[in-house]
Order: structure tokens, then C-alpha cells, then sequence
């Protein structure tokens, strides 16, 4: 498997993290949520909170899994910490939990956070524990199937499981549980149909280690057809622009006519969407200013692709200016020029950094 489909798939995780995939799991949505039996209560929200065991009716409770040498764990922070205070008169307690000893959680707490805040000050408000004999961990995380942290369980009113997932992607689920308009029903559902294309995409990967993009990027796009879910629909169209990205990065280490080809297959695929076209073109551009080795075929493949977008839909300023960048990699600075005037006179929201770009450029030309 070469690197950049590695990439894909680490990514995927990413995206997978609130879907909470649960196959053969004795803890599940709607299941009854486990008590707790935490032996180092660290932080309290500055006594706001008393330690818990059983979960109280009517409150909703964030337990979340974490350790020390865990970024993304670390990085959730200030986001938990903010959530505890946003819901803190709603009757949500949150709950972090270690399984590290005790002198270890207190010597990462006593550190910097690189901002000029311990990561005792980052935590203060909500409750962080930690609980060396992983008897809560394996009630929760073992019962449930995970295996990767940082992962934030929702206790709702009713003391059921009402969401797994990501700490960083509870938000929403947090909110209707606590106003009252949550469908567990709905998000079971979901889980289902989530759950069902994580596992297809063992074949995705088997198709991408065999070098045949083409069929790869065929199967996602019957997932997408397929999916009846607009979170796992949307999810399946992200994984598919990230799909694009690695067969073009895959293409331009063999370089040249190979390079081209391979654009030129997925522009093919896009050829009635001046969007889709542009993210193409644009995705040739952002590789060269990182230096990639994008070569003279490639760059007139994009090129062609952004005239087609300019033609379906030659009102659109990021489209030309999309143009305007490939124009002036192929060193036709004039027609660079022209395409981004045209750009800058329609505004929108990027206007403020095509027109720098357009002062770039005529600087170059002498103007």
C-alpha cells in the first residue's frame, strides 16, 4: 500500500469518528449506561460538580476517554471545557477519564499548554479523572468496541446511551439531547448504514493497493448513490474529493503523459460541473505552490479543464481565477492578467486575495 493511500485511510478515521461502529458490541445506543466507579477525581469544575457513580434522571452526562500522551485528546480540550460551560446551567456534567496513575495526570496537568496556560487551567471547569484499574474503561470502550481515543459517550436523561463518537463532533447530538429533540431511532439508523460502508471499503483499499483508481473511485460513487443518509452521504462525497487527491498525488510520482492521463480520466467524470472541474484544476495549482513536481502535461490538462469550467459557467470569479493561476504556470502572463480582471470585477467573497494576486501578477508583467 504506498503512503498516499495510507493517508486516505488514516483520514477516513477522521470522518468515521461520530459514526460510532459498534459491530458485535454488548454496549450500544439505547442500552442502559454502565455506573461508574472513578478512583482519582482530579478536577471537579472548581467544586461546581460532586463525584458521580450512578447517573442522575433528567441530567445529561459527557463521559469521555482520554490520556496524556493522546494529541487529539489534548487538543479537545479547550472544546470540552468550553461545551461544560456553554451546558453547565442545563444540567450536563462532563466527565473525562484516564486510565494513567495518578502521578502521571497530575505532572501533565502542572505543563504548559504552549498558550501560557497549564493544562489544569485548560481543564478546570469540567471534571477530569482518572481511574488506573480501567474498570470504567472496560465497561464502556471494551463493552462498546472501541479502540480509540479521545472517544465521548452521551448519558441522556433517561440514563441511556444516547451517542458515541468523537468529543470534537458531539455538539449537535448534544444539543437536541438536551433540548429534547433527538431521535435515537434516526441516529440508529444512521450507524447502520454508516457501519455497512466502512466495511466496503476494505474492497476500496484491495482496489487502490491494485492500482485501479478508476475502479475505486467507481465503487465510492455507487456509495454515494446508494447512501440514504445525508450525514453518511456527505461523508462518502468527502472521502470521494480525498479519493481524487490521492490518484492525481499517485499519478504525478510516475510524472508526465501518466500524470496527464490520469487528470484527464477524472475530469472526464466531472465534465458537466464547472465546480467540480475547478476543484480539479485548482487541486494542480495548490500542488505546485507546495512544490510538487507538476510538469508541463499535467498543467495543460488542468489548464483545459478550467476553459471547460469558464465556459459552463463563466461568471464564476474562482473559476477564473482558478484559470488565471494555470495561465501564469504556463508563463502566458497576459492571458493571466485577463482572466483575473474578470474575476476580480464579479467580487464575491474572495475578492480581497484575487485582487491581491491580481496586483502579483501585474507586477510581474511590469505594469
Amino acid at each position: 500500500m504506498t503512503t498516499l493511500s495510507r493517508q486516505l485511510f488514516a483520514s477516513l478515521g477522521i470522518l468515521f469518528a461520530g459514526a460510532a461502529l459498534l459491530p458485535a458490541a454488548e454496549l450500544n445506543v439505547g442500552s442502559p449506561a454502565p455506573a461508574i466507579d472513578v478512583e482519582h477525581w482530579v478536577q471537579d469544575g472548581e467544586g461546581a460538580f460532586k463525584p458521580v457513580t450512578k447517573f442522575q434522571k433528567n441530567k445529561v452526562y459527557v463521559v469521555e476517554f482520554w490520556a496524556t500522551w493522546c494529541g487529539p485528546c489534548i487538543m479537545s480540550m479547550p472544546h470540552i471545557a468550553q461545551l461544560q460551560q456553554d451546558y453547565a446551567e442545563k444540567g450536563v456534567q462532563v466527565i473525562s477519564i484516564s486510565d494513567e496513575d495518578l502521578d502521571t495526570v497530575s505532572e501533565f496537568l502542572e505543563r504548559d499548554n504552549g498558550e501560557g496556560e497549564t493544562f489544569a487551567e485548560v481543564t478546570k471547569g469540567y471534571c477530569l479523572t482518572t481511574d488506573p484499574d480501567k474498570s470504567v474503561y472496560s465497561d464502556y470502550m471494551d463493552a462498546a468496541g472501541q479502540n480509540g481515543i479521545p472517544t465521548a459517550f452521551i448519558v441522556g436523561k433517561t440514563g441511556e446511551i444516547e451517542w458515541i463518537g468523537h468529543p470534537m463532533q458531539m455538539d449537535g447530538p448534544l444539543s437536541e439531547i438536551v433540548d429534547g429533540t433527538w431521535d435515537r431511532a434516526v441516529y440508529a439508523e444512521e450507524m447502520a448504514e454508516m457501519q455497512k460502508v466502512e466495511g466496503a471499503f476494505a474492497e476500496v483499499q484491495a482496489l487502490l493497493e491494485a492500482d485501479k483508481g478508476a475502479e475505486a473511485t467507481a465503487m465510492v460513487d455507487r456509495m454515494i448513490d446508494e447512501a440514504t443518509k445525508p450525514r453518511v452521504k456527505e461523508m462518502l462525497k468527502q472521502i470521494r474529493g480525498q479519493l481524487d487527491t490521492v490518484r492525481l498525488q499517485m499519478a504525478m510520482q510516475a510524472g508526465g503523459k501518466k500524470a496527464a492521463a490520469a487528470f484527464t480520466e477524472l475530469a472526464e467524470a466531472q465534465a458537466d460541473s464547472a465546480e467540480g472541474l475547478n476543484a480539479l484544476a485548482w487541486m494542480v495549482v495548490t500542488m505546485a505552490e507546495r512544490g510538487a513536481p507538476v510538469g508541463e502535461e499535467l498543467t495543460a490538462a488542468a489548464t483545459e479543464a478550467a476553459e471547460k469550467a469558464a465556459k459552463l459557467d463563466p461568471e464564476n470569479g474562482p473559476v477564473l481565477d482558478t484559470l488565471a493561476h494555470l495561465y501564469a504556470m504556463q508563463g502566458d502572463v497576459k492571458k493571466a492578467i485577463a482572466a483575473q480582471r474578470k474575476a476580480v470585477a464579479l467580487g464575491g467573497p474572495m475578492a480581497e486575495p484575487m485582487k491581491a494576486y491580481l496586483v502579483e501578477l501585474e507586477a510581474k508583467a511590469g505594469k
